[in-house]
C-alpha cells in the first residue's frame, strides 16, 4: 500500500506537484519583476511630468520674474539653484559633487552658497525656505499648483528640478528639466546641460529647452 499524506496524495505525488509549482514560480518571476519595474518607471515619469506642469504653470502667474527665486517678495532676484521633493539623498551624486542634492535650508541662505529647497515650500504653502516673510506676492501667487505632499521617486529618493536656470540670463542655454536618480539611485546627469542628455538609468522630463522654448 502506497504511502499518503493528509490529501490523499502520495510522497511522490506531492513532490512531483511541488516541483511544478516551483518551476512555475521560477517561470513567471522574472516577469513579475519586469511589470514592477515597468509600474515604477511609469510612476516616475508621471510624477516629473505633473511637477513639470506645476512648474510651468507658476511661471504663468508669475509673469515678470520667470522662476523660482530666494525672496518671493522680490527684494531680491537670485535664484533658487535646485528645488526638491521629500525623499533620500542619492547614494552616488557622480556628476554634481557641489551639495546641490544635500538637505535643503530651513532659512534664507547667504549670499555665495549652493541654494537649494523645497518644491512643495513653492508650489504648495508659499513659504520659501520655510520663512513667511519671503512668500510671493499673492496678487500672483494662485497656488497650490501641485497635490501636497511630493513623494520620492519610487525608490525613495528625492526628484530635482535645476530651477536656477528659469531664470537665467537670455545668453545662457541650459536645458531645465526634472530628473530622479532612477532605479540604481546613482545620479549620472549634469545639471548644466545644453541639450539634455540623461546619464545612464536616470529619468528626465525637460521642462524648457534654451530658456524660453518649451518643450510640446
Amino acid at each position: 500500500m502506497r504511502r499518503r499524506t493528509d490529501s490523499g496524495l502520495s510522497l511522490i505525488e506531492a513532490t512531483i506537484v511541488l516541483s511544478a509549482i516551483a518551476l512555475l514560480t521560477a517561470a513567471t518571476a522574472p516577469a513579475a519583476s519586469r511589470a514592477i519595474d515597468t509600474a515604477r518607471l511609469s510612476r516616475a515619469v508621471d510624477d516629473e511630468e505633473a511637477i513639470k506642469t506645476a512648474v510651468l504653470n507658476f511661471i504663468d502667474d508669475n509673469v515678470g520674474f520667470n522662476g523660482f527665486v530666494v525672496d518671493g517678495t522680490r527684494k531680491s532676484s537670485t535664484p533658487v539653484d535646485m528645488l526638491v521633493t521629500d525623499g533620500d539623498t542619492p547614494t552616488t551624486v557622480s556628476l554634481s559633487g557641489d551639495g546641490r542634492w544635500t538637505s535643503p535650508v530651513t532659512s534664507t541662505p547667504g549670499a555665495g552658497f549652493v541654494i537649494t529647497d523645497f518644491l512643495e515650500r513653492h508650489l504648495v504653502t508659499d513659504n520659501p525656505f520655510g520663512n513667511a516673510a519671503l512668500a510671493y506676492p499673492t496678487s500672483t501667487w494662485a497656488g497650490a499648483y501641485i497635490a501636497s505632499p511630493l513623494d520620492p521617486d519610487p525608490w525613495g529618493n528625492r526628484y530635482a528640478i535645476n530651477s536656477t536656470y528659469l531664470k537665467a540670463p537670455s545668453n545662457t542655454k541650459n536645458d531645465v528639466f526634472v530628473y530622479s536618480a532612477g532605479p540604481d539611485e546613482a545620479v549620472d546627469t549634469a545639471y548644466q546641460q545644453d541639450g539634455i542628455y540623461p546619464g545612464n538609468d536616470d529619468i528626465i522630463v525637460v521642462v524648457h529647452r534654451d530658456r524660453n522654448t518649451v518643450v510640446p
